[in-house]
């Protein structure tokens, strides 16, 4: 059952240039990091959300599914949303599917040679995804950067980073050019301490197959990758297309106790 002691209602503000979902998952958040919301607890079915908040039930629904994405509710067909429990004492870390390990580590990994080429670079107002996923608001600045990355120069992903600016600091595209980005967080004291990444397939469109030098329609994998640091804060959004046909991820799986 939902927890009782919970006030659901959010400040929601119409006129505000932060979408009224992404507000919604906002308020959410707040009660997760506040302890409000325990870990493993229900959150109300989604009608009944909504009637709490005075929103419909698609914006719920996005909000919902907006925190899922970052790992911070799980839905469980048939049974509900739940607060996503923080990793049991000796469960295998994140790095399992090298959510820590930065691209070009993972290339020396291999016995390649780690390279990159600046598509884009700007520093510019979030997005509705990145304002949540970096914990922003929507007038603050971010970096954008898009990149090909490459092995032994060739082409194997084309990489989008985002970075909050405020907390990274000077900025220009010089310092990401053919660098990695973790490395050079960490040379600022800003070294992600924990990371979600989801993975999916897609198909190489018009846009990706050039740049990695494949057919359009070659199989791709996608990855969405946020990063915190060690006190909890968000300090990388990224989304990452590799090509299918070059590069695997290598998951280890034990049995339960």
């Amino acid at each position: 059952m939902p927890p009782t002691s919970v006030h659901w209602t959010i400040p929601l503000d119409s006129a505000s240039a932060t979408p009224v979902y992404v507000q919604v998952a906002q308020g959410l958040t707040q009660r997760i990091e506040s302890g409000q919301l325990r870990p493993g607890s229900a959150l109300p079915a989604e009608r009944d959300l909504a009637a709490h908040l005075g929103v419909s039930r698609v914006t719920v629904r996005q909000a919902l599914g907006l925190l899922a994405q970052q790992g911070l509710l799980t839905r469980r067909h048939g049974s509900g949303t739940f607060v996503t429990p923080p990793p049991r004492p000796g469960d295998l870390p994140a790095r399992t599917l090298g959510l820590l390990s930065s691209f070009s580590e993972d290339v020396r990994s291999r016995g390649q040679r780690p390279g990159a080429r600046i598509l884009n670079f700007e520093r510019t107002r979030p997005t509705a995804q990145e304002a949540m996923s970096l914990a922003l608001s929507p007038s603050e600045a971010v970096y954008r950067i898009r990149r090909v990355r490459t092995a032994d120069g060739e082409p194997l992903a084309v990489e989008d980073s985002t970075l909050p600016a405020a907390l990274v600091g000077p900025l220009s595209e010089a310092d990401v050019h053919d660098a990695s980005l973790y490395a050079l967080l960490a040379a600022r004291g800003l070294s992600p301490a924990r990371a979600i990444r989801h993975l999916r397939a897609v198909n190489a469109d018009l846009t990706l197959a050039p740049l990695l030098n494949v057919t359009v329609g070659a199989a791709l994998l996608t990855t969405d990758r946020v990063s915190w640091l060690q006190g909890g804060r968000p300090i990388e959004y990224a989304r990452a297309h590799y090509r299918g046909d070059r590069y695997d991820f290598v998951m280890e799986l034990q049995g339960g106790a």
